[in-house]
């Protein structure tokens, strides 16, 4: 059941529903027109890029329009680009006509080096410190002026390496603090969250309008918590442990405008399938 905390949270409507495209990355690098196309014969709306796979801004746009989509953001920058770049990025997303850029992970600060001597990998996911997370926010804090001078909005992804904690620090606290409202929104992958052990739901109340987009996935259950790239395996939405009354209310509630899913991994070898398993069920939770 739902709890009371949420119950009053309208419902999202189903065209605040989208894909993070990323799920579809072998379908789009063979046929980006015809799977563009497939999602928008599905229902959904806007999607969100993860690569744009050689085309240029104007293509991507033109692709877009013919398939009826709106490109609501691209995971598109890492705190590691020069400032080059960044410029070039904002200049393409610009062009393409997306109100968000996003980072999806946080970098290993560059030229850090382990206890051991050794360099980092740059690999957050195999060795990360709270250093390069708080490196990784004053990055955003920069990336976060120039998209918004541009006319765009900035945002910063988790995934499950944010639960970790560095003595009484959790390291999404401390992106959450060093990052600046103003310039920085926040994208809640709450799956992400989950899969690290992470609890979303006191966040969502904490931070009300913090959040501005989030990305929604459905584990098997039960799983082991991990905070590696080594995540648990995905099961339908539906046939996990989500409440998902709960957790659209939340998200509703916490102001998140748009919801995306990223059910990646599947393995089944229908992607758009399990794309369309997911909205559907969406849309009428």
């Amino acid at each position: 059941m739902a709890s009371s905390r949420f119950a009053d949270a309208s419902d999202y409507s189903p065209d605040k529903f989208g894909v993070q495209l990323y799920v579809l990355r072998a379908l789009l690098a063979k046929d980006f027109d015809g799977t563009l196309a497939k999602v928008a014969a599905i229902g959904i709306k806007n999607v969100e890029f993860a690569g744009f796979y050689g085309r240029t801004a104007k293509e991507v746009r033109t692709s877009l329009a013919n398939a009826g989509l709106t490109a609501s953001g691209a995971h598109c920058l890492l705190a590691t680009m020069t400032d080059d770049e960044v410029g070039r990025m904002i200049d393409f997303c610009h062009e393409v006509g997306m109100p968000y850029m996003i980072a999806a992970v946080p970098s290993i600060k560059p030229g850090t080096l382990l206890a051991s001597g050794k360099r980092k990998s740059g690999n957050p996911f195999e060795h990360i410190e709270l250093e390069d997370f708080r490196w990784s926010a004053e990055r955003f804090n920069v990336f976060g002026a120039r998209v918004r001078d541009a006319g765009m909005r900035f945002a910063y992804h988790n995934h499950n390496i944010e639960t970790q904690k560095y003595g009484d620090i959790v390291a999404f606290d401390e992106m959450l603090r060093l990052t600046d409202p103003a310039l920085v929104g926040m994208e809640f992958d709450t799956g992400n969250f989950i899969a690290g052990a992470g609890d979303p739901y006191p966040y969502l109340e904490k931070y009300p309008h913090r959040f501005e987009l989030a990305h929604v996935k459905e584990w098997v259950s039960p799983f082991t918590p991990t905070v590696t790239s080594n995540f648990p395996k995905y099961a339908s939405f539906g046939q996990g442990t989500t409440d998902w009354k709960k957790m659209l209310g939340a998200l509703n509630k916490a102001g998140v405008k748009q919801v995306f899913i990223e059910q990646d991994g599947t393995a089944t070898g229908d992607e758009v399938g399990v794309v369309r398993q997911a909205y559907q069920f969406l849309i009428r939770v």
